[in-house]
């Protein structure tokens, strides 16, 4: 089931709605929120929804819902999944841009208001990402930069936009039923989504400033079980399909099952080896 908290707002539309799933994540959340809150840009609303959290973060999302009424909260009843919980915040959303944002991130002051002026200025471009620097509990270590301005091709072999760092068009985002809801593909969801925006013709940039930070920690690796793994095995066939990659393609197929059978410390050891040569 699923709950609403507070009235529909009567306010002008705003030009960009921020979009956040949050579940068990009272101890990051407010930073997250906060860089929200002190953006640059200010014609934004942002949608909160909570997935049956069992810790405090749905009181904590509350203060901020009351203090702030750009802020507006929903509620599952029962835990539904990150792709329902997108799809429930973009169906409430106003805005003409979707912005997605992490419960565990950090959006750069300039962020919306770079993002918000390259789609204005760029109506050939669906969506736009950015550069994103890696951070844990010992600070930030790395950076990655994806390529500006990718095409089919490199859905191959990795996801070509950083999805946390994207605003979409969201007429463009609708067009194609947002993120589905596949049990399959969970964790999975942003990548098939991406393959199904550049299948239906839509196409992205990358922007190469760095305007978001990632969390990468302990925290984030114990997410990544093996059942996650082999639904990214799922999800990339489909999508391998969907876009009509080579065949040979495939083989990066292997690269989940790889990792998941990898001890998380060593996982942990090369992520942070490579991260720190992109910088």
């Amino acid at each position: 089931m699923l709950t609403k908290v507070g009235n529909a707002s009567t306010q002008t539309a705003p030009r960009v709605s921020v979009v956040m799933g949050i579940y068990n994540c009272a101890t990051t959340l407010p930073e997250a929120i906060e860089s929200i809150l002190q953006q640059s840009y200010d014609d934004w609303e942002l949608l909160l929804c909570d997935d049956c959290s069992t810790d405090d973060t749905y009181s904590i999302a509350q203060e901020f819902a009351w203090k702030d009424s750009r802020i507006k909260l929903l509620r599952n009843t029962e835990n539904m999944g990150y792709n329902i919980v997108l799809n429930r915040c973009i169906a409430a959303a106003r805005g003409t841009y979707i912005a997605i944002m992490d419960s565990d991130d950090v959006s750069l002051s300039h962020r919306l208001a770079r993002e918000a002026a390259f789609l204005d200025e760029h109506p050939q471009y669906a969506l736009v990402g950015c550069a994103a620097s890696f951070f844990d509990e010992q600070g930030d270590f790395g950076i990655l930069r994806k390529k500006e301005v990718p095409r089919p091709k490199d859905f191959a072999y990795s996801i070509p936009h950083l999805h946390a760092t994207c605003m979409i068009r969201r007429d463009a985002l609708t067009a194609i039923g947002g993120y589905g809801s596949h049990p399959r593909m969970k964790r999975v969801e942003d990548y098939y989504m991406l393959a199904r925006l550049y299948t239906a013709g839509y196409r992205g940039y990358n922007l190469q400033e760095v305007l978001y930070r990632i969390c990468d920690n302990a925290a984030s690796y114990k997410r990544r079980t093996w059942q996650n793994r082999m639904n990214e095995v799922y999800t990339f066939r489909a999508a391998h399909k969907l876009l009509r990659l080579p065949f040979y393609s495939r083989i990066a197929l292997l690269r989940p099952i790889l990792v998941g059978i990898m001890p998380n410390f060593v996982y942990h050891l090369l992520h942070r080896k490579v991260r720190l040569r992109q910088k």
